[in-house]
């Protein structure tokens, strides 16, 4: 009879309520054990359940594929290309946040980095933050809804240190223009948001927002916030001295152009190219109507079409500017005859509008044709008719930042319950706008901007991620459409061959 071998002690230890141990050979094995009533033989029947590993003097070594399922739970992953080169291309607007807020700027960088690349609402900040590798760069920042809230409202409420941070992007700035936009708000706390009227003929509450931009450095540098009911000169005027700056030239539309306003502005020395109606009394259209270039103070090149000019004064410290861009009349008289033509061809009887309407398209092509293509300014500024031009012309850009701003970021609708909060909230808004600008000038300097946008530059590098493995993180594989942003805008991210 064979003797039955006695389990070692250092064995027996590992046998607990609910396992038995199994032995093969000189090894030891565990596995969890239970028994059910056997009806046919009277008595309970032992069933072996799930094997637990091989018994060591160590320990139980689990299974093979415990221990793989081991390894996966400690393997994360975060976002990290898009927020890390957010970080190295916007070290200037962290000094600055540190020397104005020293206590929050970690806070208020990372709220700007989760807007521009999430558009993230307050609530979902956490989830962004604790999945990207800026958790691991930038430790400790406090992104619970509940605190960000009562934040907002604390950096609203001072604003001194806001134009102190937003002062040092305006010094040595060549030329800013500055303009006004609408930001609708829905909450009734809000009491600067008012029934206001804009172009859209949009009567939801609102705020209007001032945004000053830098022609040279190529971001917005400056914000205010005022009432929505507010809208005339005396809001440019304000903001204008609130920054204390040099160098600000106000950049107006048709619309905005009237004596009152100009004497206005003169009396605050701010300088200004306003946009004339082509029926202004300023306007002398006496070397346009004969034809004769020679009339004109000459010509110069913008974006390949010959623009003619001449100048006349109105008195000592500021100008009219006429501008032809013969293209351009071309181009609107081939229109206007092309709406004469839809016009008249209509079989029924046109209505009193558009009789009325046809008259007036007859009369700007055939009666006053010469003003077609012409483009007017009165100035203060001391520069070149074509300098000018080209001033007036980036008004443009202060409207892409505003585009940038409703669009992009979609932060032209707030939610925030308090004037405070939305201050603190348009802030953090800026400051995402100034990131999205760096990234611009980088992608006109290297001469990309036809092939990507800022946008685009971030959802390719969003794809790069790094991989923790137990205690250390490394980078993952990298798509090859991330890796070619990575090597034309010379981003300094180690990309190995797999990856």
């Amino acid at each position: 009879m064979k003797k039955k071998r006695t389990i070692p002690s250092w064995v027996l230890k590992y046998k607990k309520k609910g396992t038995e141990i199994h032995q093969r050979g000189n090894n030891y094995y565990l596995c969890k054990a239970t028994s059910v009533w056997d009806k046919e033989i009277k008595r309970p029947r032992k069933i072996t359940g799930e094997y637990l590993g091989k018994i060591t003097k160590d320990g139980v070594i689990p299974p093979k594929h415990k221990r793989m399922e081991e390894q996966y739970k400690q393997i994360s992953v975060k976002e990290f290309g898009a927020t890390y080169f957010l970080q190295s291309i916007s070290q200037d607007i962290i000094d600055e946040l540190k020397r104005a807020y020293p206590y929050d700027w970690k806070e208020l960088f990372t709220l700007a980095i989760f807007r521009l690349t999430e558009k993230s609402p307050l609530k979902r900040i956490s989830f962004y933050y604790h999945t990207s590798y800026l958790s691991e760069s930038l430790k400790d920042v406090r992104t619970s809804q509940r605190f960000l809230c009562s934040f907002l409202g604390e950096i609203g409420s001072q604003r001194e240190l806001m134009k102190q941070f937003m002062r040092s992007f305006v010094v040595g700035t060549e030329y800013a223009i500055i303009d006004v936009t609408n930001i609708f708000s829905y909450s009734r706390g809000v009491i600067s948001a008012v029934l206001g009227h804009n172009k859209d003929k949009v009567y939801t509450p609102q705020v209007n927002l001032i945004m000053i931009y830098s022609l040279d450095k190529l971001q917005p540098v400056y914000f205010r916030q005022v009432a929505g009911s507010v809208r005339d000169v005396s809001t440019i005027v304000k903001t204008v001295n609130e920054l204390g700056a040099e160098n600000i030239v106000m950049i107006g539309d048709k619309g905005f152009h009237s004596d009152t306003n100009v004497r206005e502005l003169q009396r605050n020395e701010i300088d200004y190219v306003l946009a004339l109606k082509r029926n202004s009394r300023y306007i002398n259209y006496a070397r346009v109507r004969e034809g004769n270039r020679k009339r004109f103070d000459g010509y110069f090149l913008y974006n390949k079409r010959h623009v003619w000019f001449y100048a006349e004064e109105i008195n000592d410290s500021e100008r009219v500017i006429v501008y032809l861009d013969e293209t351009l009349k071309a181009e609107e008289e081939s229109d206007l005859a092309m709406r004469i033509r839809n016009l008249e061809d209509k079989e029924k009887k046109l209505s009193g509008d558009e009789e009325k309407q046809l008259t007036e398209y007859k009369t700007r092509l055939y009666d006053k044709s010469y003003r077609n293509g012409t483009l007017s300014v009165r100035t203060s500024l001391e520069k070149s008719a074509e300098e000018v031009y080209q001033i007036m012309k980036s008004r443009v850009n202060v409207e892409q930042v505003f585009d940038t701003f409703k669009n992009v970021l979609e932060a032209d609708k707030s939610y925030m319950r308090g004037d405070e909060q939305l201050e603190g909230w348009l802030f953090v808004n800026f400051i995402a706008m100034q990131m999205y600008y760096k990234i611009y000038a980088i992608l006109l300097q290297k001469k990309m901007l036809s092939n990507y946008s800022p946008m685009d530059v971030i959802t390719c590098l969003r794809k790069v991620h790094k991989l923790k493995l137990r205690d250390r993180y490394q980078l993952a594989e990298i798509p090859k459409k991330s890796r070619d942003v990575i090597k034309k805008l010379e981003i300094d991210i180690p990309i190995t061959k797999n990856g």
